[in-house]
Order: C-alpha cells, then sequence, then structure tokens
C-alpha cells in the first residue's frame, strides 16, 4: 500500500503521513524538538547570568569550578520540568490526530502557536528576571509579575522595556522558525512511509523515556524536585542562577530556601 502524504503549505514541507499511529509520533517528535529548543535557549541564557551576575562582580574570585557545573546540571533539571509542564497540553491535543487526518492541520497550527507562546513567555520571564536579579539581587517573584499587570507604566519607566521587547520578538520568531524547520525534517523521514509497527512503538517508547525523564527530572530518582535542589552553594546569588525564570516565578514562595541577600521591595516592578 503506497503512503499518501499531505503538504500543508502554512507550516512548508510539514507532512502528514496516512497512518494515524504515524501522524501521532509525528506530532510527538514535534514536541522532542521543542524540549531540546527550551533546555538549548535556557543553557545560553545562563551564560549570560554567569557572566553578569558571576563573572564581572566580586563572586567571580569566591565561586568554585563544582558551582559553575552544578548551576548547568542542576538547571538541566528545572528545564526539563518546565519543557514537561509546557508539553502536557499539546501532548494532550495530538491523540486527535489519531481519529482522522482532518483534524492533523489544525493540531500543527494550534501547537505551532503553543509552541510561539511558550517561547514567548520564556522570554519575557527570563528578560524580566534578569533585570530584577540587577536592581534588586533577587529573582523575579509572581508577586512582582501581579504588580506590574496592576501597574505596567512603572515598570515601563524603570527598565530598557524597547531592548527585551525586540529581543523578545527576535528570539521568539527564530525559536517557532528551528521548531518549524526540524519538525518538517522529521515529518518527511522515511520511517512514516511505510507500516513499521517495531520501529514506531521504539519511536514511542522514546518519546515516553523523554516524557519521563522530564517528569521526573532524573532518569532512576522518583523524588519531587524541589527549590532546594536549586541551594548548590553559599552565595545566594549562584543559587538564584540555576533555576530558569518561569519555574521561579512559579515557585516563587518557596525562594527563601537559596538565601536572602536583600529583602526585594514590595512596590517594584520587573
Amino acid at each position: 500500500m503506497s503512503q499518501k502524504t499531505v503538504t500543508y503549505k502554512a507550516f512548508s514541507e510539514i507532512l502528514c503521513p496516512q497512518y494515524p499511529f504515524a501522524r501521532l509520533l509525528v506530532l510527538f517528535m514535534s514536541l522532542a524538538v521543542f524540549t531540546v529548543l527550551l533546555c538549548a535557549l535556557n543553557f545560553v541564557f545562563r551564560e549570560f547570568y554567569i557572566d553578569r551576575f558571576i563573572s564581572q562582580t566580586a563572586l567571580a574570585a569566591t565561586a568554585h569550578k563544582d558551582e559553575y557545573i552544578d548551576i548547568y546540571t542542576v538547571g538541566l533539571r528545572f528545564d526539563a520540568k518546565l519543557a514537561y509542564l509546557m508539553m502536557l497540553p499539546a501532548v494532550a491535543i495530538s491523540f486527535f490526530a489519531l481519529v482522522h487526518e482532518v483534524f492533523y492541520r489544525p493540531i500543527v497550527k494550534i501547537i505551532a502557536a503553543w509552541v510561539g507562546v511558550c517561547a514567548f513567555t520564556m522570554m519575557t520571564l527570563t528578560l524580566a528576571n534578569m533585570n530584577c536579579l540587577g536592581a534588586y539581587d533577587y529573582p523575579l517573584t509572581l508577586d512582582q509579575v501581579q504588580a506590574f499587570f496592576a501597574d505596567p507604566s512603572s515598570a515601563l519607566a524603570k527598565f530598557p522595556i524597547f531592548f527585551d521587547v525586540i529581543m523578545t520578538l527576535f528570539v521568539t520568531i527564530l525559536f517557532v522558525g528551528l521548531w518549524q524547520r526540524l519538525t518538517m525534517i522529521f515529518s518527511t523521514s522515511s520511517l512514516w512511509h511505510t507500516e513499521g509497527w517495531i520501529n514506531w512503538l521504539i519511536v514511542l517508547c522514546c518519546f515516553c523515556g523523554l516524557m519521563w525523564t522530564s517528569a521526573q527530572t532524573s532518569i532512576t530518582s522518583t523524588t519531587p524536585l524541589t527549590v532546594s535542589a536549586a541551594k548548590i552553594s553559599k552565595e545566594p546569588m549562584i543559587n538564584y542562577l540555576v533555576m530558569n525564570a518561569p519555574i521561579s516565578v512559579l515557585w516563587s514562595d518557596k525562594l527563601g530556601v537559596l538565601g536572602q541577600p536583600q529583602t526585594p521591595s514590595q512596590d517594584t516592578n520587573p
């Protein structure tokens, strides 16, 4: 039986496999791509964090080599947790691709939009977090996010919002473009062109393994990830650099365990 493929021009070259299970796996692979890109983006962010808040400060003389390594390795666990939380809605909607190929195009569009929303949110919170760390020596908190929406003009007057907006839009477009390109490459693979259940089950097991590892943030441990895992140093600032900005905001009520060099002002906005 020949394989029929459909190309959706709105997201060029993302093919729709004829077989329902293959359609589902292509969507799952697109989410695996999203996870890799998200972790890579946070890796780059930590480079900027370390350069600005350690290398260019007095901490450069006291920070240990192991702490630099832990910022990346422990930070990756928090990135995996974030990717898992962001993937869940897309995973749920992907199952509609099993019903009929007519659902595939809307699902691709919805996932693409969701990828853009996640990248935009990631960039916005990360740049706001950098501003807060630079101004108050303390990470962005949920209270500050709420304060911003209550009085956005105050934050707009204090920080370089124009640069942040340009950078956020640029990185978001680049992120979605890379996601689309890599998803297209996976969708054109010969793996989906023939009915091969063994290969498909292997792909499914790999994706389930990715989901499990992301949920548990470890291959072997079943201990839930907590804020205390980010406490890798006696220096609070080093600890603050471990978590990504969205997780930091989500768990901001527990950041006290990382240390408080100074109490952030209650009326400050990111």
